[in-house]
């Protein structure tokens, strides 16, 4: 029996080598049905220039912002990497070897990030304001390749934020009934990064429940009444990030009315628009260790 929300969940479409990502995803606004973002995710395994559109300096005419994140549920605040960006018309270099988030502002000249020291593989999330991701190369004068390193207090230093960490589920449920995952949340509010959306990256290791409750403790559907929202489940498994390795329910629609759920075995993306109800999550059977992201486009 076919139902309101069947056709909203989409398989993350986890590819083999390029370049030195592993393993690799592109989904864009066509494949996933949204204007407001698309993403690129990779798992990183050696050193040089992470592949995008061009290896050239370049613009973008909307705001992306990367993640660079540890691949190992036991040490996520150590990357296991060094990796350089470049921004600005003079390629201003800034080297960091903890897990981080750059914001491009849109119309920012860069370079595609390049790892320079590699110790083990990490995470790659580029996040992107626009339906298709596409690159406008910078002035031919410009730069070809790195230039000044930044300065103690730089110009593009607010864009580039390093991440902290809580052991629970993000607090913004509410802090009263924080929910152990086995493993560890960072969340980057739109103030922080100074553009309309908020992230959050949290890793699975035990079988728990993550969402708002009411004040009785119970949970329930949700809906946000001005944002859209999109949730991506990723495996850690680093040589199959398909495999979830446990079963994520998610239900989208009210209870007793349009109500579905999902239970996700595979890494998958799934779309809440604004208005939606939705209760998020229960991860039930973990054998392994998995990711859970939020976006929220306000």
């Amino acid at each position: 029996m076919s139902g309101t929300y069947d056709e909203l969940p989409r398989p993350v479409p986890v590819r083999p080598r390029k370049g030195n990502l592993k393993l690799w995803a592109e989904m864009d606004g066509d494949y996933l049905g949204w204007d407001s973002f698309s993403l690129r995710y990779g798992l990183v395994d050696g050193c040089g220039m992470i592949p995008e559109e061009t290896g050239s300096q370049h613009t973008h005419d909307y705001d992306q912002i990367i993640w660079f994140i540890s691949a190992f549920p036991d040490d996520m605040l150590n990357l296991g990497a060094e990796v350089e960006t470049d921004l600005g018309p003079e390629g201003v270099r800034y080297r960091r070897c903890a897990p981080h988030a750059v914001v491009i502002p849109k119309g920012t000249p860069h370079f595609s990030p390049i790892v320079r020291e590699l110790e083990r593989p990490f995470f790659y999330v580029s996040v992107n304001l626009t339906r298709r991701m596409k690159a406008e190369l910078a002035d031919p004068a410009a730069v070809a390749s790195a230039g000044p390193w930044s300065k103690f207090r730089g110009e593009y230093d607010d864009r580039v934020i390093g991440l902290t960490f809580n052991v629970h589920e993000p607090f913004h449920y509410d802090s009263r009934w924080k929910q152990p995952t086995g493993g560890i949340t960072c969340f980057l509010g739109s103030e922080t990064v100074g553009l309309p959306v908020t992230m959050a990256w949290s890793t699975i290791r035990q079988d728990t429940f993550t969402g708002p409750r009411r004040d009785d403790g119970k949970h329930h559907p949700h809906a946000h009444a001005d944002f859209d929202e999109g949730l991506i489940l990723l495996s850690q498994d680093l040589d199959n990030l398909t495999e979830l390795h446990c079963t994520a329910e998610f239900c989208l629609g009210e209870e007793g009315k349009d109500q579905q759920m999902f239970p996700l075995t595979k890494a998958t993306f799934m779309p809440c628009k604004k208005g939606v109800y939705h209760l998020p999550l229960t991860f039930r059977d973990v054998k392994g260790a998995c990711v859970f992201i939020t976006l929220g486009m306000h």
